[in-house]
């Protein structure tokens, strides 16, 4: 088949990926991982394959309908994510509008948790891929090739030509990594690099994963509740090696790897195997990786890591408060929460001496926040010191714990999907505790930015940080450029965006 993977017309430089998708105040702008690798799939299936990033490359509905007729496309495999979701099936809609022979398939976190909710919203919608979709979509390609039934396509929610809505058996999560293609390969055919950017990474990156699923369940976490699970299962050391050395070779305008496992150091013998393996090959490639705090790294294992590539450790801190981080299940004994906040201290200390800066994520308003325990969270973090820090209202999303307990708790009081971004695209958390309104989530979270980046010490250390090394000079002057408006502004959260039905932003030109 000729299959256009799409990651849909919406806000420029939405990022739909991303564990919470908006428009970020940094820049942020993730690359369509698992829409390239499903695509690589297919290619290495024979099918004939384009792949479209519209919010990176800033193409309108428009583009898209000129591009699938001049290309003459039997199909469309669709990203979406729960803050874009009414967007994504009017741009659906309006696909099929224009071609009603077109096959449609659905995948993301949001179609994952809600298969059947979703294509009851609209008889345009054929299909959706639940959880891991790579070999759905490969095997949902070939029975549309050969007319075959489709209720044999493990993993697949679909409708038939009556109008009933079948649920298929679950598809197992792939256990052999290395059978997928290198993602990297995708990206360098279809997607211009310089386009996406991590405010906490050196520019231009490219993005890959050693591993999938995490061991551990926070409430709020959506990957591993709603795609890739809990059990770990991890490519070989050599297929990660040589994707680091096919990267080097043939994109040298990259300047850093970021590996998006969910949690990078989770097996200390494999990592440090891996970190060997890299040493070895002489790799040059700086990479960063997501983290914990709690993973027991002395310096002398993170120096070994900083020698193979590690330059920074996204780590999610999440909150200053013992309570709040047990009310979100940070870690699976509760008795360690007590001396999480001693670990965090002691593992940003220890990567700095080793050479490896630290980004901080934190969140505010989870179960047992209250006013006090978020000025906690901004103590601690400025305490920290990391090198940046996000500071997010939580942003709860189908399929998780926590948005479980918030509709249960009827912190949830907004139902349109559209409510959990701003006008602009921003985050909107539609939390509201009993002590604290989903408004003053974010109202905080502007003035703890402002707190954290604007303190002359936190300045004094960019200032010396870019005079020393260009290339963090470059990535803090791309990353402030962006934030430095929302600084002064903040978020304009009470703009809630328009429903879709009145202003279907993807299909604006």
């Amino acid at each position: 088949m000729r299959v256009l993977f799409l990651n849909p017309p919406f806000h420029p430089r939405f990022s739909r990926e991303q564990r919470s998708p908006a428009v970020t105040k940094s820049g942020t702008l993730y690359y369509p991982k698992w829409l390239a690798t499903a695509a690589g799939v297919a290619i290495k299936e024979g099918h004939e394959v384009d792949l479209v990033d519209a919010p990176a490359a800033n193409f309108t509905l428009q583009h898209i309908v000129d591009r699938i007729e001049a290309k003459n496309i039997d199909g469309v495999v669709c990203d979406t994510s729960t803050p874009s979701i009414l967007n994504d099936v009017s741009v659906i809609e309006a696909l099929r509008a224009a071609r009603p022979a077109l096959h449609t398939l659905l995948v993301g976190r949001h179609v994952s948790a809600l298969p059947v909710e979703t294509l009851r919203t609209s008889s345009a919608l054929e299909a959706v891929a639940v959880r891991e979709y790579e070999y759905t979509v490969r095997d949902w390609l070939s029975a549309k090739a050969c007319g075959a039934d489709l209720s044999g396509v493990a993993g697949l929610v679909f409708r038939r030509a009556t109008g009933e809505i079948i649920t298929n058996a679950p598809r197992p999560a792939i256990e052999n990594l290395d059978e997928l293609p290198f993602v990297s390969e995708v990206y360098k055919r279809f997607l211009h690099t310089p386009d996406y950017f991590y405010g906490h990474s050196l520019w231009p990156l490219v993005v890959f994963d050693t591993s999938r699923g995490c061991p551990y369940h926070c409430s709020f976490c959506v990957y591993p509740q709603t795609f890739s699970g809990h059990r770990m299962r991890f490519r070989s050391v050599d297929n990660v090696a040589d994707e680091f050395e096919y990267v080097a070779r043939e994109m040298p305008e990259i300047k850093t790897v970021m590996l998006e496992d969910d949690t990078f150091i989770v097996s200390k013998p494999r990592t440090l195997e891996l970190a060997n393996e890299l040493i070895k090959r002489g790799n040059k490639l700086p990479f960063d990786a997501n983290c914990r705090a709690d993973v027991g790294a002395d310096v002398e294992f993170l120096s070994v890591l900083h020698k193979a590539g590690a330059r920074l450790f996204c780590v999610g801190f999440e909150s200053g408060d013992v309570d709040v981080i047990n009310g979100m299940k940070k870690n699976n004994d509760d008795r360690r929460d007590a001396k999480y906040h001693e670990e965090a201290h002691n593992f940003v200390r220890r990567c700095q001496d080793a050479g490896i800066m630290v980004h901080g994520c934190f969140m505010v308003g989870n179960l047992n926040e209250t006013p006090a325990s978020m000025e906690k969270t901004l103590g601690f973090a400025k305490k920290l010191r990391p090198d940046t820090a996000q500071f997010f209202p939580i942003m709860v999303y189908p399929g998780t714990q926590a948005y479980k307990d918030a509709k249960e708790r009827n912190y949830i009081q907004i139902e349109d999907w559209g409510a959990w971004l701003t006008k602009d695209g921003l985050h909107n958390s539609v939390v509201t505790l009993p002590n604290i309104t989903h408004d003053e989530l974010v109202s905080f979270c502007d003035r703890a930015r402002r707190s954290f980046y604007l303190a002359p010490g936190y300045l004094a250390y960019k200032v010396k940080q870019s005079l020393t090394d260009y290339r963090e000079l470059q990535r803090n002057l791309k990353g402030f450029m962006t934030l430095t408006k929302y600084l002064v502004k903040g978020s304009e959260h009470g703009k809630a965006a328009e429903p879709a039905a009145e202003k279907p932003q993807g299909v604006v030109a």
